[in-house]
Order: C-alpha cells, then sequence, then structure tokens
C-alpha cells in the first residue's frame, strides 16, 4: 500500500465526517487547540499502534517466535495484533471482545477514538479491533468504519510529537473511568521504555501526564522493568521479549524485591545477589511453589542483612549450574521451553530440590529468629505504650476510673512478675 494521508483520503471523499466531536486534551505546538472534529475511516487504511504499551508487550511475545514484523499497513501485523488482544487474559477478553463487538454492531461505535494522519491509531485499539472483527464476519454485510479524530500535524518520526502523542495515550490512560487496565508488567515495560530507553519524557512528565501526583510511582515501574530485563537475560531470553515475563508471572516475585534492590543496587555484589535471587524465582515457577513463602522471607529477612553473604555462597553452585544449563541452549522463547530445558536435565532438577532445601533452611532460620527475638519486640512496644501515658492527668481521673487503672497495673505487675521468674 502506497504512503497514506487520511486527510487526502477525506478530499477525495474516501474518509468521511463523523458524528461526535471530542475535547482534544493536548494543544498543538502553537497553542492552538484541536478541533475535536471525527471523521469515518475505512478499516483498511489504519493499522495498530506497535508504541502503544501493551500492544509492545504483547509483540514481544509474537516476534520471539515468528521473527521481526514490519509495523504498518501491513496484514500479518494487524492480524496479529489482533489476535493479541482477543486472546490477552483468554476467556475473560475473548467474551468481553465478543460482546464489544455485539454492542456496536447494534448500536454503533459509542466512543471515538485517535489516530495520526497516516492511520495509525493512538486511541481505541479495543475499538478498531471489534470493527475488525464485525468486517471478517461473513454474515455481517456492509463496510465497516472507525471514528476517531485525525491528529494531522502529528508523526513518530518526530522526536517531540512522539511526547505530545505519548502524553495523550497517557491523559486517556489514567483520566477515564472504565478503561481497560494494563497488566503491571505492561506498565512497568511502558514506563521504562519510554522514560529510560527512548527518551521521550521524563519520569516527571509521565507522572503528571498519568496523573500520579508524584515520580515515587513511575520510578518504581522503571526499578520493576530493569529486574524484569536483568531476569530475561539472566535466563538466556531476549531482554525484550517482555511477554515471557507475563508467562512467568513474574509481577508478585520482582515487585516484593524492589525495595531492597533500591538498596543494593550498584554494590559489588549486585550481580551474584540478583543471580542467586533468580534461580530462587525459577525454582518457584518450575516447581510451582507459592512465592509468597520461602522467597519472601528470603528477599525481606535475608538480603540486606549478615546472613546475605552466605546465602549467596550456599546458592552459588546451583546458580551457575542453572545458567552454564540455559546458556547451553537455544535463546529461551517461552515459559514452556524454558521449562524443557531445565526439566530435561537430571542434574539441574537435583539443582532446583537444592534450591528448594537452600532458601527452606534460611526462611526457617528466619522464622525461629523471629520468634526468639518476640517476647524482646512485644516488651519494647509495651514499654513505649506505657511512656506515652501522660502522668499529670492521673490525679484529676474519677474515682471509677482510676480503680480501674489500679487495677490495670496489678494486672501488669503479675505478668510482669511471671516473665521474670521465667528469666531467672
Amino acid at each position: 500500500m502506497s504512503k497514506i494521508d487520511l486527510i487526502k483520503l477525506y478530499n477525495q471523499g474516501i474518509v468521511k465526517k463523523g458524528v461526535h466531536n471530542l475535547n482534544v486534551p493536548i494543544k498543538k505546538f502553537n497553542g492552538e487547540s484541536y478541533s475535536g472534529e471525527t471523521y469515518m475511516i475505512p478499516l483498511e487504511y489504519l493499522y495498530y499502534n506497535d508504541q502503544n504499551g501493551r500492544i509492545g508487550v504483547a509483540l514481544s511475545e509474537y516476534e520471539s517466535t515468528n521473527g521481526r514484523i514490519i509495523p504498518g499497513h501491513n496484514e500479518e501485523y494487524n492480524l496479529a495484533i489482533q489476535n493479541m488482544i482477543i486472546n490477552d487474559g483468554e476467556n475473560s477478553t475473548k467474551k468481553e471482545m465478543e460482546k464489544l463487538k455485539r454492542d456496536m454492531h447494534v448500536k454503533g461505535q459509542q466512543e471515538a477514538g485517535y489516530v495520526l494522519k497516516d492511520g495509525r491509531v493512538i486511541d481505541g485499539n479495543r475499538r478498531f479491533t471489534a470493527k475488525r472483527l464485525l468486517q471478517q464476519d461473513a454474515d455481517i454485510t456492509g463496510d465497516q468504519y472507525f471514528e476517531a479524530v485525525i491528529l494531522n500535524d502529528l508523526s513518530f518520526k518526530n522526536h517531540d510529537d512522539q511526547k505530545k502523542i505519548k502524553s495523550l495515550e497517557l491523559q486517556i490512560q489514567f483520566g477515564k473511568l472504565g478503561k481497560v487496565d494494563y497488566h503491571a508488567i505492561d506498565r512497568a515495560i511502558d514506563a521504562y521504555k519510554t522514560v529510560k530507553v527512548n527518551n521521550i519524557m521524563t519520569a516527571k512528565e509521565y507522572s503528571e501526564y498519568a496523573g500520579f501526583g508524584s515520580t515515587n510511582e513511575v520510578n518504581k515501574r522503571i526499578l520493576e522493568a530493569e529486574l524484569i530485563v536483568r531476569f530475561l537475560e539472566f535466563s538466556n531470553a531476549d531482554p525484550e521479549n517482555y511477554a515471557l515475563a507475563k508467562q512467568l508471572e513474574l509481577d508478585g516475585p520482582i515487585q516484593d524485591l524492589i525495595p531492597q534492590y533500591k538498596k543494593f543496587k550498584g554494590q559489588d555484589n549486585e550481580t551474584q545477589l540478583l543471580d542467586s535471587i533468580f534461580t530462587k524465582i525459577l525454582q518457584i515457577r518450575i516447581t510451582k511453589e507459592d512465592y509468597k513463602k520461602s522467597y519472601r522471607e528470603i528477599v525481606k529477612n535475608v538480603v540486606g542483612t549478615k546472613k546475605e553473604s552466605n546465602f549467596i555462597e550456599e546458592m552459588e553452585d546451583v546458580t551457575d549450574l542453572i545458567v552454564d544449563a540455559l546458556d547451553s541452549s537455544e535463546p529461551i522463547k517461552s515459559n514452556i521451553e524454558l521449562t524443557s530445558v531445565l526439566a530435561s536435565n537430571k542434574s539441574i532438577s537435583t539443582a532446583l530440590s537444592e534450591v528448594q532445601d537452600i532458601t527452606g533452611k534460611f526462611s526457617e532460620s528466619v522464622k525461629n529468629h523471629k520468634e526468639r527475638t518476640m517476647p524482646i519486640t512485644l516488651m519494647t512496644r509495651a514499654i513505649n505504650s506505657l511512656s506515652s501515658i501522660d502522668i499529670s492527668v492521673i490525679p484529676h481521673l474519677e474515682s471509677k476510673d482510676k480503680y480501674q487503672l489500679l487495677n490495670k497495673l496489678e494486672e501488669l505487675k503479675f505478668y510482669i512478675d511471671a516473665i521474670k521468674s521465667a528469666g531467672e
């Protein structure tokens, strides 16, 4: 297909006037407002936006198996993205898309989207997908049109334009009720690529456009994405195969790690420590162990303590064995391949069992330490509570309140005597 210009197609009568008029939340570079007028655009002149956060992650899964695909007016590309959107979340998303398709067939498109003049869909991917499904349905006759505002002065070839486009996407995504929320990994990768990889905007700007109030949330997402990339590299996977991270459900374990990662990032043992933790995550996912058990104890109560160096030392041999096994295989493309590589090697199965034993031992040690120190902790809390009492108010208490207070003091003295007796 030759170069598309939707405005020229409108002048030729192929694109038609729409029925909505939107309040566009961004302005042109000269400060003027966009008109917000919508247009009815034949689907053949539109294509999905590969720079969209959710689509970018889904696309990495397709490309890990099928190789790179050229975004744009390419039906293979559009069909691949369409299938990703339909299958994202499996049955629930399929049902939602089928419902949206039916609603749009009966009621029409109730909410307009945004597109660039070359046909790139900036907002409205699910509505665009529903329209495509209607057009592909042999039982439905008539051409389908996608209604959208055409941002005719913006292009992804211009860096400043990218920033304006991204600000629109963020304001729409976080500014409307009922929008389909991003998966946690999609959100992390979107912030990471926008701020760190492509330098489209700063963390502060991203935060402002998304309405977060501060940069803390953005920085947290960036750290999460950094850890995901490090994990993918550790696993001998393409560091841009973010879909593998979703398949392995890394968001929970990685988010638990972020507070500690902030502290040890840049330290001499950073790589060794991460490799040990990543080995534990692999073991969890392969053996289907609940990560909320020993993993959380390791991250919260071993990392950053005196036990940390011993943990790394005990994990070193099994970690090296697993890394060698992964590095000697073809690059990992999916969780199925990852499981296959690790499960097909008997020595790796033994190593995974050893990982479980090592981390279980450290987790148990932490629990035992907590139990031993719990009386001290509780006593400290009790002292802090008692010290907060304003003694000057006691003479002014009513008789019944004084009586109750003295009874409580006698009860407290009983427990103090019992504790002292047990300690002698």
